[in-house]
């Protein structure tokens, strides 16, 4: 019997869920949001060691649905390449690369690592992204249909 991996768009939204609920148990640890405030008021860490704090091209192109360098310059002009962050959590070394290779906001600091949440008010497990990473890097039976060779 071969196993082919259910696309992502058709997966029960109960069993993404799921699998994103043991990621996050297994590689997100703490949030530190009001320390980071902190350490922003007092500066000892500042904006500038953010990755990714603004949006790429790609990205605005993407967000924004613009397409010439004139949008694109327009949008930087009007503060809009910013990632608005929420909410500050320090991840596991593993999950920390995985955010960097999807452009997530980082706060890389001689102290710490933080992830800066771009949303906040829903469970971590409810993000596209967690729920992409679960997906893609589980091997839950629950993802796979069954097809007779």
């Amino acid at each position: 019997m071969n196993q082919n991996k259910i696309p992502f768009n058709k997966v029960d939204q109960s069993i993404l869920q799921d699998i994103a609920g043991q990621l996050v148990s297994n590689h997100v640890y703490v949030c530190q949001s009001m320390l980071v405030d902190e350490l922003m008021k007092k500066e000892v860490i500042s904006f500038d060691d953010y990755e990714n704090y603004y949006l790429s091209d790609e990205q605005l192109k993407k967000d924004y649905d613009v397409k010439s360098d004139e949008e694109i310059q327009e949008l930087r002009d009007n503060g809009s390449d910013v990632n608005e962050i929420f909410e500050h959590w320090v991840v596991s070394d593993w999950l920390e690369y995985q955010l960097e290779k999807l452009e997530e906001p980082l706060l890389k600091t001689d102290y710490q690592t933080w992830w800066g949440r771009t949303c906040s008010g829903q469970a971590i497990l409810l993000d596209y992204n967690i729920q992409e990473l679960a997906y893609q890097y589980s091997h839950d039976e629950r993802l796979f249909k069954k097809e007779v060779a």
